[in-house]
């Protein structure tokens, strides 16, 4: 399996692994994984991981601020989905 890297802020690397460990729900901490799939309702209908594009459809590039999890359902801050 290759990895992936992506440059942090402050410039250190973080393999894709570890970055997907980061991203959980801020409400009950329930994780997605790569398959986990969302829809754009801003007209477009793409289904996408949002957190493959930070939130942005790649579709119609609507930027979604709140992300809505796949388990409890509830919206938050797409922001604060990373840790």
């Amino acid at each position: 399996m290759m990895l992936r890297y992506k440059e942090t802020e402050k410039g250190a690397r973080v393999d894709d692994a570890d970055r997907w460990r980061r991203i959980r729900c801020p409400k009950c901490k329930w994780q997605p994984n790569r398959s986990s799939r969302w829809q754009c309702h801003a007209g477009c209908r793409h289904v996408w991981n949002t957190f493959d594009t930070h939130g942005v459809c790649p579709a119609c590039k609507h930027a979604w601020r709140e992300t809505a999890c796949l388990r409890c359902k509830q919206w938050s801050l797409h922001a604060d989905w990373y840790e």
